[in-house]
């Protein structure tokens, strides 16, 4: 038997630094997007915004992104 990995999952960060995201949203998988720029790229697509809060990425949905 081989493992192999599975990718990097991208979840939303929330509206806000102390709210989490209310649907528990995650970047749909793509079968090709293993590493976590790839992946985030799918979520360009999707609608989702990539934003730097506090030095660090925040991945936000597109209900999180109208909320915030």
């Amino acid at each position: 038997m081989t493992a192999r990995p599975l990718g990097t999952e991208v979840s939303c960060d929330g509206p806000d630094e102390d709210t989490d995201c209310p649907d528990s949203a995650a970047v749909r998988a793509a079968f090709t997007s293993m590493t976590a720029p790839q992946v985030r790229a799918d979520g360009r697509r999707d609608g989702w915004v990539v934003r730097r809060r506090d030095g660090h990425i925040r991945d936000l949905c597109l209900a999180c992104r109208l909320a915030s």
